[in-house]
């Protein structure tokens, strides 16, 4: 199941801003922020390859004017072994909201690597149409998953079966890694993991690893 088409008019976002800059919102632009809707948190570089790569300067003018604007807020991550990029998530729970979207929980639990390297994934599995992070999933699908969440569930175009999204910001020992993937024992998983790990997702036929780049 596909999630929701949102396209709030740019006057209805303006004011949610509470902006007084005039910005015409182009198919790139409302691309962009509905995926932001979805993952919550994207950088300059995912922006880069997926949605401004027609741009020959890329996506940095483009997310300036969303920024200037009012509409999406910036922060810097340093990502060891990756240097640093500009994570972006909209500016407030309104205009998320309008999109169908919420703000990103980052603290102790989660933090902003982590929430990248999911949506990291939403790229690397092919932009499934109904790639949904964990705070979207029934509580159908968590029992379907041994009553623990995934980071992210979307489902196999083959088999049509739930597919288990899981992101290590490089925390996890073997010890947690192995506890999950025996949750989840019997379906897909996608992991992704930050270049520098406390431990390694094993490589086994039913998991796919990805590694941020």
């Amino acid at each position: 199941m596909s999630l929701k088409r949102y396209n709030p008019k740019t006057k209805k976002l303006i004011k949610l801003a509470e902006s007084q800059i005039k910005i015409r919102l182009l198919s790139a632009d409302r691309a962009f922020l509905r995926d932001l809707s979805r993952l919550q948190v994207l950088s300059d570089k995912l922006a880069n390859e997926h949605h401004y790569n027609h741009l020959k300067g890329g996506a940095a003018r483009s997310l300036g004017r969303l920024e200037r604007a009012g509409l999406i807020q910036k922060k810097k991550l340093f990502i060891p072994g990756c240097g640093m990029r500009n994570l972006y998530q909209f500016s407030n729970k309104k205009i998320a909201a309008a999109w169908g979207g919420k703000l990103p929980e980052i603290g102790a639990k989660r933090n902003a690597l982590h929430e990248l390297i999911t949506s990291d994934l939403y790229y690397q599995s092919g932009r499934p149409a109904d790639f949904r992070l964990a705070n979207r999933l029934t509580e159908q699908e968590i029992t379907a998953f041994g009553g623990h969440r995934p980071d992210a569930v979307f489902t196999d175009e083959e088999t049509g079966q739930p597919v288990a999204v899981e992101a290590d910001s490089g925390h996890y020992t073997q010890k947690q890694i192995k506890a999950k993937l025996a949750l989840w024992q019997g379906h897909k998983q996608v992991w992704g993991q930050a270049k520098f790990v406390s431990a390694h997702v094993p490589r086994l036929p039913e998991i796919t690893l990805h590694v941020l780049t």
